[in-house]
């Protein structure tokens, strides 16, 4: 859990090092553009950007075809947020990235999974967080709040879904 908590405190910061300074080019409403083509040439080029909390975790390079975004408003609030992730085979979709356009630090990356933390999207939005600890397993569900710019905890029980990806 230490180390979800480092990336959600040190991603966001750098985020918006590269995003915020580097004279973005989209516009207001299409906040997302920059990041995703950030992202793509990670992917395509298999180069891990300019620093490793942002790039695509190694466990997504080479699955080709099945690497993408989704763009989805998470909350209802008008606004998509970004996820990033990939369909593993027939089964549901897996994402390691959930960025939103933080209200103050824009494009902010507020939950990062992969190398045993998985993010699935569910029914209703509701985002499910597995993370493992040895044998142990640990499932969380929670709702995205824009106003908070964070995830509250919700009870109930959600099965993944799989998606379909814009391909990279």
């Amino acid at each position: 859990m230490r180390k979800v908590i480092v990336m959600i405190l040190t991603v966001p910061l750098l985020l918006t090092a590269v995003f915020g300074l580097s004279g973005c080019s989209a516009t207001k409403d299409e906040w997302y553009k920059d990041t995703i083509e950030y992202y793509k040439k990670s992917v395509k080029t298999g180069v891990e950007g300019t620093d490793k909390q942002l790039s695509v975790p190694a466990e997504i390079k080479g699955k080709g075809d099945l690497i993408g975004y989704l763009l989805i408003d998470l909350d209802g609030d008008g606004r998509d947020e970004l996820l990033i992730g990939y369909n593993s085979g027939g089964g549901v979709t897996k994402f390691t990235n959930v960025i939103v356009k933080h209200s103050d630090l824009g494009p902010y990356s507020l939950l990062t999974g992969a190398n045993g933390y998985y993010i699935y999207l569910c029914q209703d939005n509701i985002i499910r967080v597995d993370s493992w600890y040895g044998d142990d397993t640990k499932i969380e569900y929670m709702k995205f709040n824009s106003r908070s710019n964070s995830f509250t905890k919700v009870d109930g029980t959600y099965d993944p879904k799989k998606w379909d990806l814009k391909k990279f």
